[in-house]
């Protein structure tokens, strides 16, 4: 399965289709963790029974989790933008769950029109920022990385991969002493990441030399 793609029961219930769906719904997602081929046949029959965008979600996370990443996530962002009768919310985690989708397949573009689209619909999510700061990073465009990352912090400044997130944008950008209070303020959160230790490592050493 996808690792950077969480799919429960728990996020399911933050979705809205009509009320006869969601057990359908919650059901179906939930079996991708158990076994992701029959879930993706489950979901198959579900959308030719007029399972509308709840079955086609379903259906899409399934091909993500069987390795098909781009197609899954191509299949989730058109689901997310023709259900009309989706809430915002709905729409906003399909397309963020496509633009997680289009990072691990390395679509770094394409994941860009994802999470842009997704903040059309919920523009103050701290998770969707992280990933549109994220997709900026992974383009080298670190300036709108920085700028992704600290709106997500104003939303939320508990979160130690947010403030690593704008502290590897501001190493980038040579703003060392910047990065280097970020990485502290990721640090004090989570003081045992290696991922935040080696970043730490590395701004004091390019503060160093640079």
């Amino acid at each position: 399965m996808a690792p950077a793609l969480i799919i429960s029961v728990l996020l399911a219930t933050a979705l809205t289709p009509a009320p006869s769906d969601q057990d359908r719904l919650e059901a179906c997602l939930g079996a991708i963790q158990d076994d992701a081929e029959d879930a993706y046949e489950d979901a198959l029959t579900w959308r030719h029974q007029g399972g509308g965008w709840p079955a086609e979600h379903c259906v899409s996370l399934a091909l993500i989790a069987l390795g098909q990443e781009a197609p899954g996530a191509l299949r989730l962002r058109e689901a997310a933008m023709g259900a009309d009768m989706a809430s915002d919310l709905s729409r906003a985690i399909m397309l963020g769950q496509s633009g997680d989708a289009f990072l691990i397949a390395e679509q770094y573009e394409q994941a860009r029109i994802s999470f842009t689209a997704a903040l059309d619909f919920a523009p103050h999510d701290s998770e969707l920022l992280s990933g549109l700061a994220r997709t900026h990073l992974a383009l080298e465009e670190f300036a709108a990385a920085e700028d992704a990352a600290s709106r997500a912090l104003s939303r939320n400044d508990a979160s130690p991969s947010l403030w690593r997130l704008r502290a590897e944008a501001r190493l980038a950008l040579q703003s060392y002493d910047q990065a280097l209070s970020d990485i502290e303020a990721a640090r004090a959160l989570s003081p045992d990441d290696i991922d935040i230790l080696v970043l730490r490592g590395r701004i004091i050493d390019a503060r160093r030399t640079g």
